[in-house]
Formats: structure tokens, sequence, C-alpha cells
């Protein structure tokens, strides 16, 4: 554990304190936490790739893609 110096707002020594280590604890779940939401992104765009590379592969061509998404959204 690593030591830390205490000092009062006069500017004086008080004491040593130790670090209980908490502080790295939370650093690293944090890290761990962001790297598992950047994972998870990336898949999910990797995914959304996948699926219009699929949809313009059934399609005739991309004109037509868009042409079935708005007709799909507009309900006509």
């Amino acid at each position: 554990m690593a030591k830390t110096m205490k000092i009062d707002e006069s500017g004086t020594h008080v004491g040593d304190m130790e670090s209980t280590g908490m502080d790295s604890l939370s650093q690293g779940t944090s890290q761990f936490g962001l790297g598992l939401i950047m994972t998870l992104a990336a898949l999910i765009g990797v995914w959304g790739v996948a699926c219009l590379i699929g949809g313009i592969a059934k399609c005739e061509g991309i004109l037509d893609l868009v042409r079935g998404y708005f007709t799909a959204v507009m309900g006509m």
C-alpha cells in the first residue's frame, strides 16, 4: 500500500495515512465498463453493416433498397 502525507490547511505535516487501494479498484472497474461498452458498440456496428450489405444483395441495388425502406416506413 502506498503511503501519502496528510497536510492541514496551514501547510504543516499532520501524519501519514495509507491508501486503501479503492482508487485503483474504481479506476479498473470503470476501465472495464468502458471497454465492455466500446466492444458492444463495435459488435452492433458490424452487425448493422452486415445487415445493410445483406439488404443490398437481396435487392437489385441501393436505390431499390432505399425505395423499399421508405415504402415500409410510410406504409405505402
